[in-house]
């Protein structure tokens, strides 16, 4: 129960110390011979409402597998002593997670998709029994205890942080098994086996969002997720990392009680801070498609950031902030596009308008604990540059941040301005694909 919890808080539901109590109570209260029963008892002690209904279920058919009475397919392991097909595949699967090797990780699901997921056979079986068959083999469960296994030195909020991380790569492992599935299911239907129908996590990484097909955005949204808690504990050990500095002072005044010998150095702690993030997302033309990645992306890593307060423009702009955090996952985009007074004129980004209009309605948004963070692609259609007021949010914030969503080599052609704004800004940054987008989140949250 305690890694079916923890689990279930990496793959981002809400589950509470009494609530896990509360659920091993219910166990407690119900015959536990009966799987039917036991997942509906762990779903009503557990989850709030139904939009965390698909991570539920998959993580208790990893953690609370069928009996073996119960099963269909093959056998999992051999019995005669010699390691199996499915152990050394788990264990190439355990040392690829641990590297944080994507395309050996794509290989080895690749293969165990292959190999029992019997979809040559069983074509009319449905998506989720061949999932099934391939986990009851696959075993995420051992792959689970391999990333969780540590030096025994570690401190318990290191275990804690390694074992929320190795619940955040089966997460992702299971979404990949998915997509994997479904897709040999596609081709089977088709008549035709192609391995590359959906983007393998390597891939999916390095994709451009902005020329992304729909099946592709599909799998990006589901990678948004892991994403943000990869980032979360890298974060977490960067800011743990390094003592400190000599207090000289403290240490000399402690010598005097050992004749002025510095027997215990005496260290100045580091406090890092957590900044202020205002966020102003241009959501107009081809941009649209990139902006809700970047916002759902900043909202999931909000503990990172002692506030986050979110913007998007187009001519007109409107704070969003509210509705992303009770959006579960994702948003689309044309949620954003729909919200009143994002267009007051011809609908055309208009930065000068949307900066001016910001600076005026929320003078008190941007101090100088602030980190401006504006998501754009530059291009004013030739009108006047919002060079004045880039420069202002400049001056009030902490730090000001430009995340561009275009390729590099696309920078100041046609009607773009960009290097007018990076002479306003900390740094600019291209976010056109995933892998692009967290290194540079990463940055602006140290």
């Amino acid at each position: 129960m305690i890694a079916f919890s923890g689990g279930l808080r990496a793959a981002g539901v809400p589950v509470s110390t009494g609530e896990t109590i509360d659920a091993v109570a219910a166990l407690a209260a119900v015959d536990t011979s009966r799987r039917d029963v036991v997942r509906a008892a762990l779903r009503a002690a557990l989850l709030k409402n139904d939009t965390h209904d698909a991570a539920f279920d998959r993580l208790f058919d990893l953690h609370f597998p069928a009996q073996r009475a119960e099963r269909q397919g093959p056998a999992p392991d051999r019995a005669d002593g010699r390691r199996s097909g499915a152990e050394n595949l788990r264990d190439e699967l355990a040392e690829a997670l641990r590297q944080d090797d994507d395309d050996s990780v794509a290989v080895a699901l690749e293969d165990a998709v292959e190999r029992w997921a019997g979809i040559d056979d069983e074509r009319a079986g449905s998506e989720r029994h061949h999932l099934q068959r391939v986990l009851r083999s696959l075993d995420l469960g051992q792959v689970l205890h391999q990333l969780m296994r540590g030096s025994p030195d570690r401190s318990e909020l290191q275990r804690r942080l390694d074992n929320a991380e190795a619940h955040a790569r089966i997460e992702e492992v299971l979404r990949l098994l998915e997509q994997l599935v479904r897709a040999h299911l596609h081709d089977a239907e088709a008549g035709t086996r192609q391995e590359a129908s959906r983007p393998r996590a390597g891939e999916l990484q390095d994709l451009p969002v902005m020329y992304a097909a729909p099946d592709e955005l599909a799998a990006l949204r589901a990678a948004v997720r892991p994403l943000a808690r990869r980032i979360a504990t890298r974060l977490g050990r960067q800011r743990r990392r390094g003592r400190g500095y000599l207090d000289m002072r403290r240490t000399m005044r402690d010598s005097m009680s050992s004749g002025g010998v510095p027997l215990t150095p005496r260290m100045r702690r580091r406090h890092p801070c957590k900044p202020d993030l205002v966020v102003l997302c241009d959501v107009s033309g081809s941009v649209a498609q990139f902006a809700p990645f970047t916002l759902s992306l900043l909202h999931a890593l909000h503990e990172e950031f002692r506030r986050v307060r979110s913007w998007v423009f187009i001519d007109g702009i409107v704070e969003v902030t509210d509705f992303l955090h009770a959006a579960a996952g994702v948003v689309d985009a044309h949620h954003l596009l729909g919200r009143r007074g994002l267009v007051v004129a011809d609908g055309r980004s208009d930065y000068e308008r949307a900066l001016a209009q910001f600076l005026r309605r929320w003078p008190g948004a941007v101090t100088a604990k602030t980190t401006v963070l504006v998501i754009g692609d530059a291009r004013n259609h030739d009108r006047m540059p919002a060079l004045a007021e880039t420069k202002e949010l400049h001056r009030l914030g902490r730090r000001l941040y430009w995340f561009n969503p275009e390729p590099r080599f696309e920078w100041d052609t046609g009607d773009s301005g960009l290097s007018l704004y990076a002479a306003h800004a900390t740094r600019v940054f291209e976010v056109s694909t995933l892998r692009q987008l967290g290194d540079a989140v990463t940055e602006i949250a140290r």
